[in-house]
């Protein structure tokens, strides 16, 4: 119990981060000289690089059966890129940093689902519920830091949040250090090997929909908030603080419904409950394009909410799941990178797009895709369960 209180602490302060730096993010590059489509770039070598190392990362957590290494180097390291991040003198400067950060968000990122799927293991019935509590927590600390992100950029320095963000993290850094791995929470080798062995049960869940509904995700998110603060600011006409305001209402509201999310899946199943997911999201990217404006943004910023908390929730959850412990880490990694390999196309096509074409075609570009997804995930839901169905009968 100590070590899932740690973990969720820790995760709710690197979601406090993220949330101060999260809104005015693009804002800040393009402060620093960078264009739409350079801002693209830069998230496409961030998630290149989470390519690279998130695979490396969950094997070498499962090889060694301890993670806390792997959780406590990538804190340390992204405390210090975010310190970097705030002496930046020019946007060329945010491509190493976002290098070496990836890298570490990479191995904290595997490495802290995990173990999070570690500890959760014996709550069968209920992990649905718990890791949306968990991650729901995580958004209230988003949301809370986002709802001030703009006003401390517009009161203080654009780059401020990025200060605030170094203490955040060092916080996470040091209580990293109190997280305790007992035996429990690894295998041995032999048992790893036992576990690799056992076929798969005919009702377990299958992998594929999972990579593909990340990949989707994160295709679609990345294109579309990649330049959203700059859409909302730019082009209609929203300032700093309310568009930091408007992303908040959102994140504040993932904190019940992450929860919520969690308990539906457990009841209506993990694929049933990504392709509502993904049906959400439909209706918010066609929001962006025919409601973009008050009060009718708030509406859609709520089932943003939930549209989030349904994915994240359920997805966190199918992760650690799918497979057995002894592949919990390569699996975590597998997931990561679709999900980057997702965000690399979304951020390029994103931030290429609506610098050519319009923030709003590309904007109903994604909508056409995500929904497309949730056709897919529907369907994988019928035959998942006709599968389960034969098997019992």
């Amino acid at each position: 119990m100590k070590n899932l209180t740690l973990m969720t602490i820790i995760g709710i302060i690197l979601f406090m981060a993220r949330g101060i730096t999260g809104p005015i993010g693009s804002l800040y590059t393009e402060s620093l000289g960078a264009d739409y489509a350079t801002i693209g770039v830069l998230g496409t070598t961030t998630s290149l690089t989470t390519i690279l190392f998130s695979d490396v990362w969950g094997q070498l957590s499962d090889r060694r059966g301890k993670r806390k290494l792997f959780l406590v180097g990538g804190l340390a390291v992204l405390t210090l890129g975010s310190e970097l991040k705030t002496i930046a003198p020019d946007y060329l400067y945010l491509f190493p940093i976002n290098i070496v950060t990836a890298v570490a968000q990479a191995a904290y990122t595997v490495v802290s689902l995990a173990l999070m799927g570690d500890l959760l293991e014996k709550r069968a019935g209920a992990r649905g519920r718990r890791m949306g509590t968990y991650r729901g927590l995580c958004s209230l600390g988003f949301g809370a830091m986002a709802f001030f992100s703009g006003a401390v950029a517009d009161r203080l320095a654009i780059n401020a949040p990025f200060a605030l963000a170094t203490g955040l993290l060092a916080i996470a850094f040091v209580l990293s250090l109190q997280v305790k791995e007992s035996p429990t929470q690894s295998n041995t080798t032999e048992e790893r090997e036992h576990e690799s062995e056992l076929p798969e049960a005919p009702s377990s869940l299958p992998l594929p929909p999972l990579l593909i509904a990340a990949f989707l995700w994160s295709l679609t998110t990345g294109a579309v908030y990649a330049v959203w603060a700059n859409y909302m600011v730019g082009e209609q006409g929203f300032s700093q603080t309310q568009m930091s305001r408007l992303w908040a209402l959102a994140s504040l509201s993932e904190f019940p419904l992450m929860i919520l999310a969690g308990q539906l899946s457990d009841r209506l199943g993990r694929l049933l409950m990504l392709s509502l997911g993904f049906f959400a999201w439909t209706i918010v990217y066609l929001g962006y394009i025919v409601v973009p404006f008050m009060p009718w943004i708030l509406l859609i910023q709520l089932t943003r909410g939930f549209a989030y908390s349904a994915f994240t929730a359920t997805a966190m959850t199918y992760a650690t799941e799918v497979r057995a412990k002894a592949e919990r880490g390569r699996i975590s990694g597998l997931y990561s990178t679709a999900g980057s390999i997702g965000a690399i196309l979304g951020s390029t096509m994103g931030g290429a797009r609506a610098q050519f074409a319009g923030t709003r075609t590309m904007i109903l570009v994604n909508a056409a895709l995500i929904f497309g997804g949730a056709l897919y995930l529907a369907m994988a839901t019928v035959q998942h369960r006709t599968r389960i169905m034969i098997h019992d009968s």
